[in-house]
């Protein structure tokens, strides 16, 4: 059986006796940990090898120090080896004093002497029991499974295989973002050799790095997780263990992050479809503490709005998560809901935010391929419903806007820009409204000529000569078809009751002259 005095006396082991202890301990093994209540993944006879990184945030370093010691006393380890230059430049006194006190062994090593040559010395010669490498297993997926419990389990999970792999670990994006990282490896040369490689999980070498990763699919997005370490033979004995594990944890915590999100996007609904079904003013107060968590300042101006698609096609759940996420990347309050899961709602969403610039910035980054209509902006959440009538005349119009457009961009109209005569017949909605207008005109419906010629006169604010030259005609062929218009309908063009009708009735051909730029 191996003792401590036989591996102190192993000068290339960079070993330095601190505290003698009472007793030489026979060695049944060595084991690095850096975590919380290590003892508890030792075997009696162990040596447990630290550089002291967990007491960098300990407000009270001596207590904690005690409290380890006494752990370790427990679970009858044989001694604690403290590896100095790295976090500590030298054994803290404090320590000392908790090991004399309890008598109990502690070394330091070297900095020059990398923890894996005292540890291989000592498991090399040392008779380790059978169940230590299942047992250093289970510890290294129980400490991982702690990160569960953070309040930011994907940066806990990452820093503790950081730590487990004493190297670096990185989670990217498939784009090659960074999601979390810990380390000081060469994460831009990982991404690189991960991205030019043909497999899903592999193992390369970047210089004196040791890397290994592994390409997932989680919750439908890309993702590459690598360890990378100089202690190669740490890659072979751990890594398949390290990364499946991180990988099942990753996917847990997902998913549990999905579920929530899913809760928080339903309640979010909710509380709209609330404020459009209407509440009285008493109740406003107690809407607005509802509306505190998610960033809502009370009785701030806020807009109503409805977007709906181009081709009334259902918003991708991709594309949904876009919109919601950017809201909170740019501190944006939203209340949000998607349309369209029934056919009497045209596919799109409607949503309540702030009236403020990152909210107008949100909408015109999110805009393409939509329709948006947005309300005035009040202070009153009593006027929500009404806020929403508004907002579905303003899409009205930039539906109507879209109508023609040879591109994707998407139309966005404020209510409260809108003119009105756009407002007025954005409220025409039966079959006979729309009637009584073309009605006005139906004795135009045979002169092609005169029709293109009234509405390009109109679109060109009654500017003859523009009119002849976009027209490729006389100015004298403009005016005799203008005074022929206005004899056929009873009337003539500088009667300006007439050219009101006019544009009411050939507003959606005049508004699409004017965005050609036809005349310009």
């Amino acid at each position: 059986m191996l003792c401590l005095n036989e591996v102190l006396k192993n000068k290339s082991l960079g070993l330095e006796l601190v505290v003698s202890g009472s007793l030489d301990p026979e060695i049944s093994g060595a084991h690095s940990s850096e975590i919380h209540d290590p003892a508890r993944w030792l075997e009696p006879g162990n040596i447990m090898l630290t550089t002291g990184m967990r007491f960098l945030d300990e407000a009270h370093t001596e207590a904690a120090f005690r409290e380890l010691v006494a752990s370790l006393r427990r679970a009858k380890v044989a001694a604690l080896f403290f590896g100095v230059g790295v976090y500590f430049q030298s054994v803290p006194d404090a320590l000392r004093r908790c090991c004399a006190e309890a008598g109990f062994p502690l070394v330091a090593v070297a900095p020059e002497i990398p923890f894996r040559h005292v540890e291989n010395y000592i498991n090399q010669n040392a008779s380790v029991p059978d169940g230590y490498g299942i047992k250093r297993m289970m510890w290294l997926t129980n400490d991982l499974l702690d990160s569960v419990a953070s309040d930011t389990p994907i940066k806990s999970l990452i820093a503790r295989l950081g730590t487990a792999c004493r190297g670096t670990a990185v989670l990217y994006e498939d784009s090659g973002a960074i999601v979390e990282s810990t380390g000081d490896g060469p994460t831009n040369l990982i991404f690189a050799a991960i991205n030019g490689g043909s497999s899903h999980f592999d193992r390369i070498a970047i210089g004196r790095w040791e890397v290994m990763y592994r390409s997932m699919v989680l919750r439908g997005r890309g993702y590459h997780l690598a360890i990378a370490t100089r202690q190669g033979s740490m890659l072979d004995d751990l890594g398949d263990v390290l990364l499946e594990t991180t990988q099942r944890m990753l996917g847990a915590i997902k998913g549990i992050s999905h579920l929530d999100t899913s809760r928080q996007r339903h309640e979010n609904a909710q509380l709209l479809t609330s404020l459009q079904d209407g509440i009285g003013v008493s109740r406003e107060l107690r809407y607005w503490e509802l509306l505190k968590p998610y960033g809502f300042k009370g009785f701030e101006p806020v807009r109503s709005v409805v977007a709906s698609t181009l081709g009334d096609e259902l918003l991708s759940r991709g594309r949904v998560d876009a919109l919601i996420e950017s809201a909170e990347r740019m501190g944006v309050p939203l209340l949000f809901a998607e349309n369209g899961k029934t056919p009497e709602v045209p596919p799109g969403f409607h949503a309540l935010l702030p009236d403020s610039k990152a909210s107008e910035q949100w909408l015109a980054s999110g805009a393409k391929g939509l329709m948006i209509g947005l309300s005035e902006p009040l202070g009153s959440l009593a006027q929500v419903p009404e806020q929403f009538q508004d907002a579905e005349l303003a899409a009205s119009i930039a539906r109507r806007c879209a109508v023609g457009d040879a591109g994707t961009h998407g139309s966005l109209v404020r209510m409260d820009e809108v003119d009105p005569a756009s407002w007025f017949l954005a409220r025409l909605k039966s079959p006979s409204d729309r009637k009584r207008l073309t009605r006005y005109v139906q004795p135009l419906r045979h002169e092609k000529e005169l029709v293109e010629t009234i509405q390009g006169y109109l679109a060109m604010d009654q500017d003859v000569a523009r009119v002849a030259a976009w027209l490729y005609v006389h100015p004298n062929t403009v005016r005799y078809r203008i005074k022929k218009v206005g004899e056929i309908l009873g009337g003539n063009l500088n009667d300006v009751g007439l050219i009101a009708n006019l544009y009411l009735a050939y507003q959606d051909e005049i508004l699409r002259i004017r965005r050609s730029g036809a005349g310009g």
